[in-house]
């Protein structure tokens, strides 16, 4: 296993790619500490899972996106595991607005969910691994819309292109102390969640001719690049991003042109 005992942390997990990330780390053999802060029945039912594979689950409610809860998460990890190895920040939210139309509100809550939240936690588990001498990885979930923004997209371009900056700018500060940063940005993913946002079946189908491989990803695809970076196979690569997306960064000018004429 890739991952034999390591201890790994996963934000925003109880669903979507965040839920096949934690299973698919225990799936090579870590222990996953699953948080969340609102599906307390999802969370529950990923760390059963974890559970269900020989592997050891910690659940954590808490919102990333404030210092006192990523300190409790941070503590509580260890208290249990004694080490973290590996953190995942994928915890994220999107809101679909026009950009005349972003509030304040808004604009603040996607920057502290999708990038404030990065910082807290990734300098709380470095933090750790810098005292303790282990080196370690961490993953940033960013996205495509960080290179081309989405119609609409609101805050949640900017603030997953802030995501690939600190990526790069933690890689640079941390390699002295061995400890590797990478960013995976997805493309269209299909989820519960990404389901619902296509009103119709025909839509669903026109968004998937607009990819290039004509599909939308599925989250264990993701998973598996998330696996690939925090194991030894990737232990000379730092301060990267790699784009799972089907081709459809090479084609989104293409298709936010599509997108928009059906709105």
């Amino acid at each position: 296993m890739k991952l034999k005992d390591k201890v790994v942390i996963v934000t925003g997990s109880s669903r979507g790619i965040g839920a096949a990330i934690a299973l698919g780390m225990a799936s090579e053999g870590a222990h996953v500490v699953v948080n969340y802060n609102r599906d307390d029945e999802g969370a529950r039912k990923i760390c059963r899972d974890i559970e269900e594979m020989g592997q050891q689950a910690l659940l954590m409610q808490g919102d990333v996106s404030r210092a006192g809860s990523v300190a409790r998460l941070v503590e509580q990890t260890l208290k249990r595991f004694d080490r973290i190895d590996i953190l995942v920040n994928n915890a994220g939210i999107f809101v679909s607005s026009p950009m005349e139309d972003v509030t304040e509100e808004d604009w603040d809550r996607i920057m502290a969910v999708n990038l404030k939240s990065v910082f807290l936690c990734s300098q709380a588990v470095a933090r750790h691994m810098i005292a303790s001498k282990s080196g370690g990885a961490i993953i940033n979930i960013a996205s495509i819309s960080a290179h081309l923004p989405e119609v609409n997209g609101g805050a949640y371009t900017p603030s997953k292109a802030a995501v690939i900056g600190l990526t790069r700018l933690q890689a640079i500060e941390w390699a002295k102390y061995n400890i590797r940063v990478n960013a995976i940005s997805p493309g269209p993913v299909m989820t519960p969640l990404q389901r619902k946002a296509y009103h119709s079946q025909e839509l669903l189908e026109a968004r998937n001719r607009a990819i290039p491989v004509k599909r939308h990803g599925r989250p264990e695809e993701i998973a598996a690049a998330a696996v690939f970076l925090a194991s030894d196979d990737a232990s000379y690569i730092t301060g990267e991003e790699i784009t799972i997306d089907g081709g459809s960064r090479i084609s989104m000018f293409q298709l936010v042109h599509q997108l928009a004429n059906r709105m």
